[in-house]
């Protein structure tokens, strides 16, 4: 058996995660989220945490809209090599408190969707949390 370190471990999994993606546009589906979690371990991708603490698991980028551009890449003829960079770049973990999870959630409704004008490849992966005021380390 082949000892890989951790980062190689996340990259093959965020690889077999982008060509989960890859099945899933063939054959028509649209798979759920969840699937982040059964391939990925929190514990290589958490990067940060908030400086009022707490515990949640914010997404920097939330999950659906790296699904979905995963689609739109694999639609536009993009690689699995294309799309497993983009899903690592957009990838990550930051531990915040309910409260600022609220703030995103409800008072900013930004649970599934980022802030406006910001775009893939180009835009702040962390635009959600620092246009919130959400400090995190």
């Amino acid at each position: 058996m082949t000892k890989h370190t951790q980062t190689e471990k996340k990259q093959r999994a965020i690889k077999r995660l982008a060509e989960i993606f890859l099945d899933h546009w063939e054959e028509g589906r649209v798979g759920s989220t969840r699937i982040f979690e059964h391939l990925i371990p929190d514990e290589w991708l958490i990067c940060g945490k908030s400086t009022s603490g707490g515990r949640y698991r914010e997404h920097i980028v939330p999950c659906v809209l790296i699904r979905d551009e995963s689609i739109k890449m694999y639609q536009e003829g993009k690689m699995i090599e294309d799309v497993a960079k983009m899903i690592e770049k957009h990838l990550a973990i930051v531990l915040i408190s309910e409260e600022e999870k609220n703030l995103l959630d409800k008072q900013l409704g930004w649970k599934t969707k980022m802030p406006e004008g910001w775009v893939f490849g180009s835009g702040d992966p962390f635009l959600r949390l620092t246009s919130s005021g959400i400090e995190f380390s």
